[in-house]
């Protein structure tokens, strides 16, 4: 009578293989989640920097609400929460389609600046720390009221401004022939005296009034 051969499956490899089986399946299913929000989170990314950039480079008119005359708007809307929600956000309710917002209901919004100090011509970034100036998820009254759920991607401007609008005056030392425009500055600002050279040693520092800002506008789902 001949011998018979068999395969002995045991009841520990049995384990191991469903085990092994399972870990390979979630690591193959958690490899592949940011793959599914790889479009939204590009969308929000293109979203977040073309409403700085609109923000940055774009003034306000004559009467506009909220904001002087010759204001770019993101300077308006760090200064005043109502235009953060009336000039960036939708005015539709929330999931609704707004022509005229920059950020659709879909999304929630906030903007930070950067606090940083300043001394001696030099600013210290070592203590720096992001403060939140506007949050749609704070406003009840903001059709983009929502909180962070899902994903959210921001982008940064570095941002210059004046903290008093510059006037013209009534004579140019570099003989612009354009001198007076509304914002055209043609008087030497104080403690800066003309003498008729840059060079003359008569001539002191000028301190200007200008300010940085280091903005985030984030969105969010």
């Amino acid at each position: 009578m001949g011998t018979r051969k068999a395969f002995v499956f045991s009841l520990d490899s049995f384990v191991a293989f469903v085990l092994t089986v399972a870990a390979l399946y979630s690591l193959l299913f958690f490899a592949t989640v940011p793959a599914a929000y790889y479009s939204s989170l590009t969308q929000a990314n293109y979203l977040a920097k073309d409403t700085l950039l609109a923000l940055a480079t774009t003034t306000a008119g004559e009467g506009a609400a909220h904001c002087s005359e010759g204001q770019t708007y993101l300077d308006c809307v760090i200064e005043d929460k109502k235009a953060a929600r009336i000039y960036i956000g939708s005015k539709g309710q929330e999931g609704g389609y707004d022509e005229s917002a920059l950020v659709p209901a879909q999304f929630g919004y906030k903007i930070e600046t950067l606090d940083f100090s300043e001394g001696d011509g030099e600013i210290n970034f070592s203590d720096a720390d992001w403060s939140e100036v506007y949050n749609t998820a704070d406003d009840p009254q903001s059709a983009n009221k929502k909180e962070y759920h899902k994903l959210k991607a921001a982008a940064h401007a570095l941002y210059f401004g004046y903290s008093q609008a510059p006037e013209g005056g009534e004579e140019s030392p570099l003989h612009y022939v354009s001198c007076g425009g509304e914002y055209t500055i043609c008087s030497w600002p104080e403690p800066f005296i003309y003498y008729g050279s840059y060079d003359h040693e008569g001539n002191t520092d000028i301190v200007g009034d200008a300010y940085s800002r280091v903005v985030r506008f984030t969105v969010y789902t």
